[in-house]
C-alpha cells in the first residue's frame, strides 16, 4: 500500500479558467465500496491505497490537482553481485589473437591500372 498526498490546486488557476476554485471530486475504492472524497480549492488528503485511481490521474492531466507520492515502496531484495571471471593472457591466447587479426585485415589489391602506372613510369 502506498500513501498519496493528494493537494487541489485550483485555487492556483487564473482568475478567467472555468475551474477556478472548483471542488473536485476523487473516487476511489476501499474494501470492495466506492467512496468519493470532495476536495476544496487549496485543500490537501493524504490516500493510502494500492495504486492511484484513474479519476486523480484524470485530474492531474487537467491541472487540477497535484499528486507526490510520501511513502516508499516495499523494500527490493539484495540483488547477489557475481564477479565475473577474467581470463588469464597467456602466450598461446596471445599468439592466436594476433593470427585473426593478421587474417581479418583486408589484404591490398592491386589497382587495374597499375600495369599502365608503372609503364609511363618506366618511360
Amino acid at each position: 500500500m502506498n500513501t498519496y498526498k493528494i493537494s487541489n490546486i485550483t485555487n492556483l488557476l487564473g482568475k478567467r479558467e472555468p475551474k477556478f476554485n472548483s471542488i473536485v471530486g476523487i473516487e476511489y475504492i476501499d474494501n470492495r465500496t466506492k467512496k468519493v472524497l470532495k476536495l476544496k480549492a487549496g485543500e490537501t488528503v493524504f490516500l493510502t491505497v494500492q495504486s492511484l485511481p484513474m479519476s486523480v490521474h484524470k485530474l492531474r492531466i487537467k491541472n487540477m490537482v497535484t499528486v507526490t507520492e510520501v511513502s516508499l515502496p516495499e523494500p527490493v531484495k539484495p540483488i547477489k553481485l557475481v564477479e565475473e571471471v577474467k581470463p588469464m593472457a597467456t602466450k598461446k591466447n596471445v599468439e592466436i589473437i594476433e593470427k585473426i587479426v593478421e587474417e581479418d585485415e583486408p589484404k591490398k589489391k592491386p589497382n587495374k591500372y597499375s600495369k599502365y602506372i608503372d609503364k609511363q613510369e618506366d618511360n
